[in-house]
């Protein structure tokens, strides 16, 4: 499970990279490479989190509580960079 949310972690911050990269976009070949790397990457967080919500339950009784918030953290940022990518589309 922790290599897990470190793999996470990984991907969050090349989401963050990547957020600057597609803003800064200067042609619409570079944005839409931009959006797919970043589309594709949100799946596969989503995925990991499904994976996560799965070992948090095999946790045990004394470590699930501090497991579940650590993926309910995870979950939060990648909404807001949902929130943020979708923001940047629409302009």
């Amino acid at each position: 499970m922790d290599s897990l949310l470190s793999q996470t972690s990984i991907i969050i911050r090349e989401i963050q990279h990547d957020l600057l990269s597609y803003e800064n976009a200067q042609d619409r070949e570079t944005d839409s490479a931009c959006s797919n790397l970043i589309n594709s990457k949100f799946q596969r967080l989503l995925e990991m989190c499904d994976r996560l919500d799965i070992l948090v339950n095999k946790e045990p009784a004394q470590r699930r509580a501090q497991s579940r918030q650590r993926v309910n953290e995870i979950k939060y940022d990648i909404k807001h960079y949902q929130v943020r990518f979708f923001s940047l589309n629409i302009y």
